[in-house]
């Protein structure tokens, strides 16, 4: 079996199998405060090379394929665009309020095995750019046996700077974390998770392991959550063309200097939907996967 390769360029990586991109790594871009820039994965496509992700939509140019958005980190905005104020009751643009998770370097990549990897160094700023946050990520990337697609595995370990950092969820909606925009052809995606919740309007604020959205042609995705992230099994934020996952969804985390954040999530990239039994056995290699 080939390996996934990886190809550095343009402020990023692109991740190819064969002659075909699977995805592209935007690790720094120019773009307006107002939407928190942050590095991200767009385009991301599906074994078919059907287009999974939207970026920067005109409804929400903050949205930016897959990425980490944080609406509150201390006083920043690190997700884009208003943030809901209670007292007002509505969502509001707040001045001097956007932050940038920004990217530092590749400390290093390679393969190992049959799979591919990635670290990358990243500083979570303020409004100011004052540095609240040092975050180093390991992205590794692995093709499947027995299904076309890939199974990628994120973590991040996440240091204060400053005396303490909180995370916050919107305080409407309370999203946060991890978060996948679709676009065709899977704007309208169905939504499962491995408690059997089905549709997006029911998978909204449940907790589950993991949660799969099918193309509405074809083609498949699934976040998987890992057992030793806070507040497992997680909260789920789902939309027909969103899903992410929300440990905050409850209330906000305070880590301290001298702590730090330890985030493992499982990212599966499928042709189709193949079941549940797949997607639990993919979900136990991950778990047991020695890196994580």
């Amino acid at each position: 079996m080939t390996r996934l390769a990886i190809r550095v360029r343009d402020a990023g990586f692109q991740l190819y199998d064969g002659d075909q991109l699977v995805a592209r790594y935007r690790a720094a871009e120019t773009l307006p405060r107002e939407e928190s820039p942050k590095p991200c994965f767009h385009p991301i496509y599906d074994p078919n090379a059907r287009l999974i992700t939207e970026y920067r939509p005109p409804d929400h140019l903050w949205h930016t394929g897959l990425y980490y958005g944080w609406v509150h980190v201390n006083e920043a905005n690190l997700w884009g665009g208003p943030w809901y104020v209670p007292a007002l009751g509505k969502y509001e643009w707040v001045a001097s309020t956007h932050g940038e998770q920004r990217h530092e370097s590749f400390k290093s990549l390679g393969t190992e095995e049959e799979r591919t990897w990635v670290v990358e160094e990243v500083t979570l700023r303020d409004a100011r750019d004052n540095v609240m946050a040092r975050e180093q990520r390991r992205m590794e990337f692995q093709k499947l046996t027995g299904c076309a697609g890939t199974l990628w595995m994120l973590s991040s370990v996440i240091s204060p700077e400053t005396d303490s950092v909180t995370f916050g969820a919107s305080r409407a909606a309370r999203y946060s974390g991890l978060e996948l925009r679709m676009g065709p052809p899977f704007a309208d995606a169905m939504h499962r998770t491995s408690e059997g919740v089905r549709g997006h309007e029911n998978v909204m604020k449940s907790r589950a392991r993991w949660c799969l959205a099918a193309g509405a042609s074809g083609g498949a995705v699934a976040l998987l959550d890992h057992p030793r992230n806070p507040r497992h099994p997680a909260f789920w934020f789902a939309r027909r063309n969103l899903m992410g996952v929300s440990f905050l969804m409850q209330e906000d985390l305070t880590i301290v200097r001298g702590e730090c954040l330890e985030l493992r999530y499982g990212f599966l990239v499928l042709g189709g939907d193949p079941g549940d039994d797949f997607i639990e056995a993919r979900y136990a290699e991950f778990v047991g996967h020695k890196s994580v």
